[in-house]
């Protein structure tokens, strides 16, 4: 019985489980299986170009702008060029007053001449303001002086040298004995007139005696009496004769005298005498050769041919340096233009004082370029080499073709709006008559992303 009862409880398990996998397999399983048709929606085609692009507003703008100025300033003297001229480079487009350069420069090469003169006199007969000059006076000054240390410093005995210094102080004192002996004989001399001289002194005093006597007013008396004026008159005139040859004898005497001193004062034993010292040192230098003390005065002298040597190439050099420095300012007052272009703008006269700051605005403008500014939104519309379509607001009716040659990797902000900055360049056979595109001209611009 309970067998039996086990059975149904089973087989009503089993119907249970089937009945629940009819249900699910007919309202899930079988409803998920079922592919549902797409709608499809008809329309009429035709063939033509799909063109991609993106439209911009765009100037004419310089492809190269160079603002010029003086590397000094001064005194604009002459503008050599106006607004719309055309230039190649290292035309002349100004000139500063030069007065002031020109004689820098003349001051200049006169430093340069002085500095050749103290190194090389005759460097001054080929002399030109822009050659190196050499300094060859102090450098044979220098090769002197070497030469003479050289000679001190291996300096060897030389038996000539000392046979001839030897000669030398032989004859010497063979000059101071001569010069002794005679110096000697002047004095024995001396002596001799000495003497006389006094004797004539004292003569001639012995006859001025007798003249004073012979002479005396108080025996003019005698002249009255006639035995006595004989006497007086031969006696005055015996006076007056040995006066005289007195003082001729005195006169003599003198000149004697002091021709005897002139001799013994010409020192001619003194000057004998050094000549034997003179002598001795050279047989002494002869035979033992320089001293250190002249070795010592060698190696300076070497020391400062050295150091002229220095100094003469560097006021040489210095002067050269103030040269160039001068010529450089003097082509500084002459504006060349650096580039082929148009004269686009000037903004000084002549006789106006000037900086450095520029003055002149050239413009290369042989490539027509334009600068183009588009919304952000078509950055993906604009590359490099896009071919791009052009219409100039002055001329409606040309349509220029030109190509992408640039795009900023920065967004610009244009009156508060951001924009794409590109550059194009206009193709210079997209137009057939030599218009002319001045800067700063406005343009419609098409820029083909693709057709």
């Amino acid at each position: 019985m309970l067998r039996k009862k086990s059975f149904w409880i089973v087989a009503i398990i089993l119907l249970a489980a089937g009945g629940g996998s009819y249900y699910y397999y007919t309202s899930e399983y079988l409803p998920a299986q079922i592919i549902e048709e797409p709608t499809i929606q008809t329309a009429r085609v035709r063939t033509g170009d799909i063109i991609v692009s993106a439209s911009g507003a765009g100037a004419v703008v310089a492809a190269t702008e160079i603002n010029l100025g003086f590397r000094t300033g001064g005194v604009l003297a002459d503008v050599s060029v106006q607004v719309g001229d055309r230039v190649l480079a290292g035309d002349v487009l100004a000139q500063l007053d030069n007065t002031d350069a020109n004689k820098a420069i003349a001051l200049a090469d006169i430093q340069v001449a002085q500095a050749a003169l103290q190194g090389n006199p005759a460097a001054l007969n080929g002399y030109l303001p822009d050659q190196t000059i050499s300094v060859s006076q102090a450098e044979i000054n220098l090769i002197s002086a070497q030469a003479r240390l050289a000679e001190l410093v291996e300096w060897q005995p030389d038996a000539d040298a000392i046979a001839l210094a030897e000669a030398n102080l032989a004859a010497a004192q063979a000059n101071y004995e001569a010069a002794a002996n005679k110096d000697a004989a002047a004095g024995n001399s001396l002596t001799s007139v000495r003497v006389t001289l006094e004797q004539a002194q004292a003569a001639l005093a012995d006859a001025q005696a007798a003249y004073a006597i012979a002479f005396d007013p108080a025996r003019d008396w005698e002249l009255t009496d006639t035995r006595q004026a004989t006497a007086l008159e031969n006696e005055r005139a015996a006076a007056e004769r040995n006066l005289e040859k007195a003082e001729g004898a005195l006169d003599i005497s003198q000149a004697n005298y002091n021709l005897a001193v002139a001799n013994l004062n010409n020192d001619s034993a003194t000057s004998a005498q050094a000549a034997i010292v003179n002598a001795e040192q050279a047989l002494a230098r002869a035979q033992t050769g320089p001293t250190d003390a002249e070795i010592t005065s060698a190696q300076l002298s070497v020391q400062q041919a050295q150091i002229g040597l220095a100094q003469a190439e560097l006021a040489l050099i210095q002067a050269q340096i103030n040269l160039e420095a001068a010529q450089t300012a003097l082509v500084n007052t002459t504006l060349l233009s650096p580039i082929d272009g148009v004269v686009v703008a000037i903004n000084a006269q002549p006789g106006e004082s000037v900086s450095t700051a520029p003055f002149i605005t050239i413009a290369d403008l042989t490539q027509p370029l334009l600068e183009v500014f588009m919304d952000e939104t078509d950055l993906d519309k604009v590359g490099l080499n896009y071919e791009v379509e052009v219409v100039f607001d002055a001329l409606p009716d040309d349509l220029f073709i030109g190509h992408v040659v640039q795009v900023d990797p920065m967004l610009t902000m244009v009156d508060g709006v951001t924009a794409v900055r590109a550059l194009v360049l206009l193709d210079a056979d997209s137009f057939n008559k030599p218009q002319t595109l001045p800067v700063g001209m406005n343009a419609a611009v098409e820029i083909i992303g693709g057709r």
